[in-house]
Formats: C-alpha cells, structure tokens, sequence
C-alpha cells in the first residue's frame, strides 16, 4: 500500500473532461492527463487496419477518445484527424435538396466531395505544399485556394460551398487545368462550364477529386475520422436526420473501397450501434462483421480487477502521482471501504464492483462518477458516504444522456410523455410481463385522456419492452436450479449480449425483469 504523505491529497487531483474532443482542440499541456490514463489496447491495431471503416460504440463507449489519442499521439505510425459533422450541416443538405431537386441517391455524392475536400486541405496542412510532387494535386490546391479565397478551413460546413455552388468550383478546377489530360494546363482554363445538371456537376467534382488523389503518394497511412452524428439537431425530424446518414455512411462505404485503399487513405465513421443497424445497407451482417470495430467493455463482478474499465479507473489516480504504483494500488489506496450488504449470505465487495452496478459498462460512466467524487470530496481518501452523495449528480448526468440517446427517435414533446411512463412502476424495481401490460395500458389512457401524441416505439407493451431493452433501462432475467436446488437468476443486458452478429439483441417476451439499479435510482422507484 502505498504511504498516506506520497499520495496526492483528492483536492490536488484533476478532473478528466467528459468530451474527449475537447482535448483534440486544447492545447499539448490539457491533454498530458488524457493521454496518460487513456487505455491503449488493441482496439487502436484494429483501427488501423485498412479493412475497418466504422467504429461502434454506445454514446459514451470511447469512440472519441479513440480518435483523439490516434490524432494526437505521435507513437501512431498514422496521420489521423477529425472532422466533426455540424448540426448545421444537416438542413444544408435539405436546402441543396429542395433547392437542387436532389435526388436522396446523391446524398451520397455530396459527402463523397465533402470528404475528398477535406481530406485534402488536412493532407496539405499534414505535409506542407512542398512535398507534392504531382502537379494534378497542386492544381487542386491552388483551385481550392482560389475558390475560398485563401481562408478554407477543413470543416464540412465549410465544405458545402464549394459542392454548393457546384459550377463555380468546377470552374476554379478548369481554370487551374485540373481536368487537362497533359502536365500543364490546356485550352481547359479559357472553357466555362455550364451547368445541365447538378447531379453531373457532382461527378465533375468528384472527378477533378480523384485525378488529384490518383497521383499522390504520402508517407505513411491516412485515417479521417468522421465524428458529432450520435445526436439529432433539434430543427430537423427523425426521417430527414436518417436521409443524410444514409448518405454518409454509403459515401465511407464507396470512398474505402476504391483506388483509396491503394493510397492508404482510410475514413472511418464513429457510430452508434443502433444508428448503424437500421442503415439501409446492401449485405449489412457482412459488414458489420468485416469492416467494423465495435467497443465492448463488458466485464463481471468477480474479475473486475482484469478489466479494461478498472485499469481506467486506477490510471485517473496513478497517472497523477509522482512515483508510479502497481495496478490497484492507488485504487484501494482512495477507496480503503468495503461495501456490505443487507443480505448477510453477500460479502463485502471491493468499491470498484459498486461503480460498475451504477454504471453501464462505459468509461464516461465510471469516470463521470469519479469526477463527481473528486469535487466534492477533499482529504486523503474517501469514504462510502462520498459515493452516495454524488448519486443525484450523477443521475442527472444519467438522464441526460438517456434524452440524447432518444431524441434521434423523439422531439421534447415526445420525451416528456416517455418520462411519464415511470411514474407507473414506483415502489416495482422487479416485474413480469403481465404487470407490465397492465401498466403500460395505464399509461396509453392517461395520455390519450390528455390529448398527447404516444412517443413513437410506445404504442404497444412490446414496442415499450423493446426500446427500455435496447436503452439498457432494464434487464431480462431467467432462473436457474443449481444442483444445491436453490435458485439463481441469470439477467441478460442489451450492451452485454451485443456482438457483430447481433447489433440490437432481443428483449424475452412474456418473462421477468428488473430496472437498472442506476436508472431506478434516477426516476426514484425505490
């Protein structure tokens, strides 16, 4: 055990940022600790093979974190960086396809070119105008140069302006001779293009795009990694929101497995699983399968001390000290409790397996807990009363992610009449299918009575049962005889049966189920 005077005191402790994109957009020093308790394992050697273009994962599962680290740390022998999608950029696409006739196929060719632009203003940026050697890509540099003015910045907002006004961007690349077929410009600069057709314009662009990219040979492999499409803006409706990430995720699709592959160009798309499984997607399971890398940090109880989310946790406090401990040191070092039980037959569990009941086997969660316990706590060590006290802070956080979560499926009219539906099982942590009916059909009078639209995926018990599933508010449970005869339950987590053969598992109809101890906690059934 380490000594009391070695140790930091708890007020002397940072907090980690709750956004690891944060960190993308500080300074070297706000990221030391980010990068000193960030988890390298081989999640990192799966992303970077050429064959993986989406990385999935719950909202709060680390698929930012990843990209952060990948961007910044220079032990990766990749040039990684991140391009956010703003909530602008959505009605954008709605204008263009309202404006343009836009067929919802083009979608697809419009993130394609947003994409190649990018892409190539951070190439540039990465390498400096210098080491291109090939004469198509500083064509296509200095058109975009022309075309913005000098003042681009690789941001897909910005981006859409050059796609936008389609014919001027044609005619900056013409102008520069990007579509000439010898080394230097021909008669191509004095032509003007004339739009038939913005469909075509599309392909002109992608077209200029691709002879660029045709002739450039960089050092070592190049990820883009696509971010911000886990949560809807509040001015478009789900089906529109689905519209343009269908197009985006066909655009990573098509870009990775052309002449890209061969460059050692890659963009990967950071997505949440049940987005990615109602993508409309030729031969989705095989992809799922072959091009995906999905998070799981699904540990048990009795081998926390092996897990990922525990190395997580003991690194927030050994990555701060100034002499470095072994794992679980500085952990029961700050947490020296046990905490016991009311059933006298359960002993006590080290601290760590409490986190783990409230949370959701992510890292936000443990480390959202831990923050909160740092705040408000000072001193050497903590105590089990500290626990407690952080448990409406972080029910608060807990319900605002679970609004995120549904409000891709639900505006705030519809979650507020989901919230409700709570309310009907105070005092019932633990219920069967039966009582569930019962109360669900409570539920549809009393809202119905009032006029209120039901919340889309409400409307039957087993529409409800399914999305509380699917959201990890609730569990399955079956018993099992053990040879002593006595009775065991066995309870079945959505994030725990998740795999790539089965991105949204089934709830168990007709059976017994019990609410997450954090969100019972958070809509006060107990």
């Amino acid at each position: 055990m380490p000594e009391r005077n070695t140790m930091k005191k708890i007020q002397e402790l940072q907090q980690v940022k709750g956004d690891a994109y944060d960190y993308y957009i500080a300074g070297n020093e706000d990221t030391d600790l980010f990068e000193k308790i960030f988890l390298v394992d081989d999640i990192v050697e799966e992303i970077c093979k050429p064959d993986k273009y989406f990385l999935i994962g719950e909202k709060g599962s680390g698929k930012t974190a990843y990209s952060v680290y990948m961007s910044k740390s220079d032990k990766i022998n990749s040039f990684c960086s991140i391009s956010l999608v703003e909530n602008t950029l959505y009605q954008r696409f709605l204008n263009m396809k309202r404006q343009k006739a836009l067929e919802l196929s083009s979608f697809k060719d419009v993130w394609i070119n947003l994409i190649y632009l990018i892409l190539a203003e951070k190439i540039r940026k990465e390498y400096g105008e210098t080491f291109f050697s090939s004469m198509k890509y500083k064509q296509l540099s200095k058109a975009i140069d022309v075309f913005y003015s000098d003042a681009f910045k690789p941001e897909f907002v910005n981006a859409f302006e050059f796609v936008d006004n389609a014919s001027a961007s044609i005619n900056s690349m013409m102008k520069q001779g990007l579509f000439s077929t010898g080394t230097k410009a021909s008669a191509e600069t004095s032509q003007k293009y004339v739009e038939q057709s913005f469909q075509i314009s599309l392909m002109k662009i992608r077209d200029g795009f691709e002879k660029a990219f045709m002739s450039v040979n960089l050092k070592k492999p190049t990820i883009l990694f696509v971010d911000g499409i886990d949560a809807r803006p509040r001015d478009i409706d789900n089906e529109q929101y689905f519209e343009c990430l269908v197009g985006l995720v066909n655009a990573v699709l098509e870009m990775n497995q052309s002449f890209l592959k061969e460059k050692q160009i890659k963009i990967m798309l950071l997505i949440r699983p049940d987005i990615m499984y109602k993508m409309p997607v030729h031969n989705m399971n095989q992809k799922l399968r072959n091009n995906s890398v999905l998070l799981n940090w699904v540990t048990s109880y009795r081998k926390y001390i092996d897990s990922k989310l525990f190395k997580i946790a003991d690194d927030y406090f050994m990555k701060q000290q100034d002499h470095s401990y072994e794992l679980g040191e500085c952990w029961n070092y700050y947490f020296p409790y046990k905490v016991e039980y009311q059933e006298k037959r359960k002993a006590p569990d080290n601290p760590f397996v409490e986190f783990l009941r409230y949370s959701l086997y992510k890292p936000r969660d443990i480390l959202t807990m831990l923050n909160e316990m740092v705040d408000a706590t000072s001193g050497t060590q903590f105590k089990h009363s500290d626990f407690e006290g952080i448990l409406s802070n972080y029910s608060t956080y807990l319900k605002g992610e679970l609004k995120d979560y549904m409000l891709i499926y639900m505006d705030d009219s519809d979650y507020n009449n989901f919230s409700i539906f709570f309310d009907y099982f105070q005092g019932h942590r633990n219920f069967n299918y039966k009582f569930f009916e019962e109360k669900h059909l409570e539920y549809i009078k009393y809202l119905r009575e009032l006029g209120r639209k039901i919340p889309p995926f409400m409307e039957t018990a087993s529409e409800a049962l399914q999305l509380l599933y699917d959201t990890n508010i609730i569990c399955y449970k079956i018993y099992e005889t053990l040879p002593n005869g006595k009775r065991k339950n066995k309870m079945f987590w959505s994030y725990k049966e998740r795999n790539y053969a089965n991105m949204q598992p089934e709830v168990k109809k007709g059976g017994e189920y019990s609410f997450h101890m954090a969100y019972a906690r958070a809509f006060r059934l107990f």
